[in-house]
Parts: structure tokens; sequence; C-alpha cells
């Protein structure tokens, strides 16, 4: 379901079937799907890594504005951009904002959308200060968010793949969430490394987090339209 929704959901057909998927399981009609109980129940932090790149501004922060504006996503949502570039979250903004007006969006529903959006810069996309920092930023809305039973957090990795390792092990480190307190979930797209040795490498670094915890896409349904 996260592939559908990341990968174009600009498209109407796309929105019909996310629809039809949605009213199936709340009808009961698919009893192997899974639930989206949650989306009533509990808050989702986003965190969007490489904020300020091509991927993010053109395809990840749109496709998240489409769910916003269909009510796709939990009533307590923050969305957090990191990413190297030194930004302010009105400058992260500014930046997005052409890029969200392309699908006729009203300017109320793009401007609240946008108060969702903050921004925490790092020296690199290891950086464990930094993500210290906005773990902390997490954190302190999660808190102010009384009535979510649970405080998911979803991660998208809007970065090459020869980044993916280090931004796994710092997100490991500082921000994964506990699982009594909700979920934790990632978003890495194939291909994985240059060759088998690296391939091998970046594996084993991602195997530290549990199989469930991964959702991985392909990088041209990332970017298509």
């Amino acid at each position: 379901m996260v592939q559908s929704c990341m990968s174009d959901c600009s498209g109407k057909k796309q929105h019909d079937d996310l629809h039809v998927g949605f009213e199936a399981q709340e009808d009961g009609l698919n009893d192997d799907a899974e639930t989206f109980d949650w989306i009533q129940t509990s808050s989702l932090s986003i965190v969007v890594v490489g904020a300020s790149g091509d991927l993010a501004k053109k395809k990840t922060y749109p496709s998240l504005m489409n769910l916003y504006a269909e009510q796709l996503l939990p009533d307590d949502t923050v969305i957090y951009g990191y990413a190297r570039s030194d930004l302010t979250d009105e400058e992260l903004h500014d930046r997005l904002r052409p890029f969200l007006e392309q699908d006729d969006h009203p300017k109320a529903k793009i401007d609240s959308f946008l108060k969702l959006c903050h921004y925490q810069s790092g020296e690199s996309y290891g950086d464990q200060d930094a993500f210290t920092k906005l773990q902390k930023k997490i954190q302190d809305k999660e808190d102010s968010f009384t009535k979510s039973s649970k405080k998911n957090r979803f991660f998208y990795f809007a970065i090459p793949p020869n980044a993916f390792g280090e931004t796994a092990v710092a997100i490991k480190e500082t921000c994964l969430q506990k699982e009594e307190k909700g979920w934790s979930r990632l978003v890495v797209e194939k291909p994985f490394g240059r060759d088998l040795e690296s391939f091998e490498e970046l594996n084993d670094t991602m195997s530290v987090f549990d199989e469930k915890m991964l959702y991985r896409i392909d990088h041209y349904l990332g970017v298509s339209n």
C-alpha cells in the first residue's frame, strides 16, 4: 500500500484503487489485507531523509500532499525533512510550494499541509548528533498528541543508495520508536550497491532492522508518474 501511494498519488485510477482497498478492509471483504485502523487511533511522524533533493521536492512531498488532501493520513501527522542543506522551515516551504501547486490543490490546503512540515539539517546523513536533535523534536511533538494511543514513525530514504548505510545506523541509534509505543518503518529504494560486494555490505548494515520494518521500493517506481 505504501508503494502505490508514494509512487503516484496524483493519478485518478491510483486514488480509486486506494479507496477501494480501504473500503474493502472496512467492510471486512478482504480478510488478508492489513487493517488501517491505526490511521484513526495513532499519530504518525514522517521523516523524509534527503528533503532538499529533487526526488523529495518533485515526488515525495507532492505524494504526501495528495495523501493529506485525500485525508489518508492521521490527524496527528507531522513531517520532518532531514538533509545537509542549511535551511529553515520557511525556506523548505518555499522550495516545496511550486511543486505542491502543480496538482491544483487549493492554496489553503497547501498552506495547512506546509504547517506540518519541519526541517532538521545535519553535517552528513550519518550525523548522530543531528538525528538526536531530530529525535527530541519528534518526541516533544508526540508527547503533545494526547488523543493518539500509538506514536508511529515512518522514514523515507530519498537519498542515493550509497548513503543508506550511515543513515540507517544513525536512525537505529537515535530515532527508532520503542515497540510498546508504536511501530517504525523504513522505505528504501533499490538497487542496493554497485556490485555484489557493496550489496552484501549494505545488506548487512540494513540487517540491524527487523525485516518487518523495511519496505523496499524500486527506484523507477519511486520517481515515475
